[in-house]
C-alpha cells in the first residue's frame, strides 16, 4: 500500500511539473487559482515539535511534506503566533521567531527558513492572534489569486481559516493522512 501511495504522488509531483498552467481569461478569471495554490502552515507542534522545553525537531512527516510541496513548486508561509512585542513589523517578528527557534533547533540540519521566503505573518497586536481571523485574512490576501490552505493541529484555528475562505486541514489525526494530501493541493475540488 505505501509503495502505491508513493506511486501515486510521484505522478502527481510529474504531471504537476508538465502540465502548463491555465491562464486566467475574462471568461475565466478564477481559471488561475484552480491551477496554483499557497499553503499555510502553523509552526509549533503543526511542523515543529515543541512538546520537550529547550528542543524542537520535526513533527512527524512534515519535512518531508514541506519537500513534496518544494518539488512541485507550491509555495508555503507561516501563520503562527508570536508575542507582538517581538517586533514593529512583520520581518522583525519573523526574525525574532527565526532566532527562537534557531536556538532551540536540535536536528542535524538547520530549519528552511528560506523556503517561507517572506510569507511568515505574525500578530501585529493582541487582538490579532490566532484564532481571530486577521491572520487568515492577510494570509488569503496574500496568496490572491491562488487558493489558500491552512495546515495547523487546533481546531478552533481550522474554523477560524475556514471562515476566512482558507481551506482548512487538521494535521495529526489518527484517521487520516498527517497532512493534506498533495493530490488536494494540487486538484482541489472545493472553489
Amino acid at each position: 500500500m505505501k509503495l502505491f501511495a508513493r506511486l501515486a504522488a510521484a505522478t502527481l509531483a510529474a504531471g504537476a511539473l508538465v502540465l502548463p498552467a491555465i491562464p486566467a481569461t475574462a471568461a475565466h478569471p478564477a481559471a488561475t487559482a484552480t491551477r496554483c495554490s499557497v499553503v499555510w502552515f502553523d509552526l509549533g507542534n503543526t511542523l515543529v515539535d515543541t512538546k520537550v522545553a529547550g528542543r524542537m525537531t520535526w513533527m512527524e512527516g512534515a519535512q518531508r511534506h514541506l519537500r513534496q510541496l518544494r518539488a512541485v513548486g507550491v509555495p508555503v508561509g507561516l501563520i503562527t503566533n508570536v508575542p507582538p512585542e517581538w517586533g514593529a513589523t512583520d520581518a522583525e517578528r519573523a526574525a525574532a521567531t527565526k532566532a527562537y527557534v534557531d536556538g532551540q533547533w536540535a536536528e542535524a540540519d538547520p530549519f528552511p527558513w528560506a523556503q517561507f521566503g517572506d510569507r511568515i505573518l505574525t500578530p501585529r497586536t493582541k487582538a490579532e492572534s490566532k484564532p481571530a481571523l486577521a491572520l487568515f485574512e492577510r494570509g488569503k490576501s496574500a496568496a490572491s489569486p491562488c487558493r489558500s490552505f491552512y495546515e495547523g493541529e487546533t481546531p478552533a484555528e481550522i474554523t477560524a481559516a475556514e471562515q476566512a475562505g482558507l481551506i482548512g486541514y487538521l494535521t495529526g489525526q489518527p484517521d487520516q493522512p498527517a497532512f493534506i494530501p498533495l493530490w488536494r493541493v494540487l486538484f482541489p475540488t472545493k472553489p
